[in-house]
């Protein structure tokens, strides 16, 4: 019969875990976390320190390795981090390493032009925002760090979106018809499409109040050395407060900003 727990020297045992832990997701959670002292494992191994059956084991590396989390060597039929493990690790060092690197000149940009600046990824087709600086104002925009919202809509998810290929693009909106959370955001791919254009362009995009109804936004592009997109820094207002003037002033300001950053990033 299967084991589908099970304690060592190194764990501690089931009196000293928290309820409410899925016993499955736990046993996974704690084999990935093996390759923090092994550079590869073996079923055998696995087996043993973590008292599972052979049988548990395999089926826990099958589906890691369905999911590209482990790979198998061809040779020593070991597993070793699969790119999935690799490319989410890469990821959050990444952003630890570009907030890091951005943070001062996101106060910099703020004081310029006394308005929330905010910093963002694009992940698939949504834009995550890793960092904030607040505006001063009284009325103002305020921080989204650890918000998502879909990058069609926003002038970060736009200036990352414009870096990409038709066909990339295409890939990550399959269908003409996009989902608009205001009535003023892009409906269809194809209109999408040319706002980004129009942001090659210019340099920088916009957002007016595409993403929330009393929100507008410029946003520039961050590039890495090679020119690699990495992020993009916004510069968001309350929408009674933007006007031609305020999009001509704010957008010179963050492109400026951006490529500072971009000329520091690796």
């Amino acid at each position: 019969m299967d084991q589908t727990s099970g304690t060592n020297s190194d764990e501690p045992n089931s009196a000293s875990r928290p309820a409410g832990l899925i016993g499955a997701v736990d046993n996974v959670l704690r084999l990935l976390r093996m390759f923090e002292n092994h550079e590869m494992i073996r079923v055998n191994q696995v087996a043993r320190d973590m008292g599972l059956s052979r049988s548990t084991v395999h089926r826990m590396l099958a589906t890691l390795s369905h999911h590209n989390f482990v790979a198998q060597d061809e040779f020593s039929r070991a597993y070793k981090p699969g790119p999935a493990l690799v490319d989410i690790g890469l990821s959050v060092v990444a952003n630890m390493d570009i907030r890091a690197i951005a943070h001062g000149a996101l106060v910099r940009l703020r004081d310029e032009t006394d308005e929330t600046v905010q910093l963002a990824t694009l992940r698939g087709t949504e834009v995550l925002y890793i960092d904030s600086v607040e505006s001063n104002q009284v009325v103002r925009t305020s921080s989204r760090t650890g918000w998502t919202l879909p990058a069609h809509a926003t002038a970060a998810g736009k200036a990352l979106l414009a870096e990409l290929g038709d066909e990339e693009l295409e890939a990550r909106y399959p269908s003409e018809e996009l989902q608009a959370p205001t009535s003023r955001a892009p409906q269809t791919r194809e209109e999408l499409r040319k706002q980004l254009a129009d942001v090659r362009l210019r340099g920088y995009a916009v957002n007016d109040a595409e993403s929330e109804a009393d929100v507008s936004a410029v946003a520039a592009v961050v590039r890495d050395k090679h020119g690699r997109p990495r992020a993009a820094v916004a510069t968001t207002a309350p929408r009674s407060r933007v006007d031609d003037n305020w999009i001509t002033a704010a957008a010179s300001a963050t492109v400026r900003i951006a490529r500072e950053l971009s000329d520091r990033i690796g």
